[in-house]
């Protein structure tokens, strides 16, 4: 019997964890890490992958994406193949259900660990739209309960008060479960004058805060005095928050209009108002046919932008209801919270995501890839920002590294075109040169969800919420 089932020879290795960064093979057996030397006899591995001149860095985690929403006009379980192509390997879905979640990985699924987010939203996931401490308390149990990671306040769409998203926030805490925030308050928006309210909603709890560049646009200050207050923010309060950015130029909202022709969420107000259209049905359709304003819809197996005629038809048909995007993140704002470290040269920001997943923009790589060429980070400090700090996020102390016995779980990047060519999870491809191979997932769950996901019929992992970044002593 061959010492290995898996031998990838030749490739530069990214192991930020054990500080190492060099040519080397990578031999893997039952789904670990087995050994990281110079060169392994390739009569001693059952499959031998040749990966020279490529990056090898451990499986990459999206710790903010879409798979398991709710959608009208596209399945959202198609961002599985899409973040596989994309070199995913992990992901901590933003906002679904336990049984959408289970549903997706069980049609779509693409052979990624999953872990997702109960979404707050009033008269379809909870009762009312201003949760009380007692609501809050039991919508977070019955969350836990049907093997979800916690909560996801979507504050940018249906936002409570500050007492009550700060009432969710602690009724997460108390129970362990992960919480993330897109910031807003029915006080503030989804912009600046919402994280400065952070402080103060979180008081000495924990939170993760949701894609940070998305409130640093211009929207209240100059985008770069933006930048500079957000990273004060975070570091004030370092050791509560977990925080991510992502780089797409694109962004993910919705094109929901009122009976009385008014855009409804915050967000999408936000875009029309920076290029000062009106915050209407009309201002919208003729943001569409401008080109600003792009529908989501599905054509096939893909998720896509539409343009023009196409768009407005498809938002007309749906009256508004549609997914929407506007090109309204700034290059600038991405490059600064991502390079950002405070004075121990520790990063401000923690990772790199897309809040792609079912949104055509799953691009942390290739974006990543261009900093490192650029310059402001080292190839070490990608494999940091896009799998190592991910895993800790998470509290996934068997991924983002190299180690023997650590999970095999790989991304190989070509550094001549930046894109991620294969992917493995427990050693076994899912991704190979953009065609996706995997199927089915392994759900992340609390153990306060093990029967759900025993039920599901699904392979699940148990995550101690202690040993996550956010609960970490």
């Amino acid at each position: 019997m061959a010492k290995y089932d898996l031998i990838l020879s030749g490739g530069t290795i990214l192991d930020p964890a054990n500080g190492f960064e060099g040519v080397a093979d990578v031999g893997v057996k039952a789904g670990m890490i087995a050994r990281v030397e110079a060169e392994i006899d390739p009569f001693d591995g059952d499959e031998i992958v040749d990966v020279s001149g490529k990056w090898v860095m451990p499986g990459q985690i999206d710790t903010h994406a879409h798979v398991a929403g709710l959608s009208r006009n596209w399945d959202p379980a198609l961002g599985y193949a899409m973040l596989a192509r994309a070199g995913t390997t992990t992901v901590l879905d933003m906002g679904g259900t336990g049984p959408s979640l289970f549903d997706g990985i069980k049609r779509k699924g693409a052979g990624l660990n999953v872990a997702g987010l109960y979404a707050l939203i009033p008269g379809a996931t909870m009762p009312s739209g201003e949760p009380s401490p007692v609501e809050a308390r039991d919508i977070v149990a019955g969350a836990l309960n049907q093997g979800c990671f916690g909560i996801k306040i979507l504050g940018g769409y249906h936002p409570f008060s500050p007492q009550g998203t700060a009432d969710v926030i602690h009724a997460c805490n108390d129970q362990q479960a992960y919480v993330a925030f897109h910031i807003g308050t029915r006080e503030s928006g989804s912009h600046l004058g919402g994280l400065r309210e952070i402080p103060e909603i979180v008081g000495d709890g924990r939170l993760h805060v949701c894609h940070v560049n998305s409130y640093c646009r211009g929207v209240i200050e100059d985008a770069d005095a933006e930048c500079i207050e957000a990273l004060q923010i975070l570091e004030t309060m370092r050791g509560q928050l977990n925080s991510e950015a992502y780089h797409a130029i694109q962004n993910g909202t919705s094109g929901s209009c009122d009976g009385e022709g008014f855009v409804q969420a915050n967000v999408p107000r936000n875009c029309l108002a920076m290029r000062g259209y009106s915050p209407t049905r009309e201002g919208m359709e003729h943001a569409i046919m401008d080109g600003y304003a792009s529908v989501i819809g599905q054509r096939g197996g893909h998720v896509v932008y539409l343009k023009g005629k196409e768009a407005l038809a498809l938002f007309q048909r749906e009256n508004t209801h549609v997914g929407m995007s506007f090109p309204v993140n700034l290059p600038s704002t991405a490059f600064k919270l991502t390079t950002a470290k405070n004075e121990a040269g520790e990063f401000i920001v923690d990772a790199v995501s897309t809040d792609g997943g079912c949104h055509p923009r799953n691009v942390a790589i290739q974006s990543s890839m261009a900093l490192v060429k650029f310059g402001a980070l080292t190839p070490l400090e990608l494999a940091t920002k896009l799998s190592l700090t991910p895993a800790q996020m998470m509290g996934l102390p068997n991924k983002g590294h190299f180690s023997e016995g650590a999970d095999a779980d790989i991304t190989v990047i070509n550094p001549d075109t930046n894109e991620p060519t294969m992917s493995f999870v427990a050693g076994s491809p899912i991704m190979i040169d953009g065609h996706v191979v995997g199927s089915g997932g392994t759900l992340l769950v609390t153990s306060t969800g093990r029967r759900a996901a025993e039920a599901s019929g699904l392979p699940y992992q148990v995550v101690e919420m202690a040993g996550t970044k956010l609960y970490a002593d």
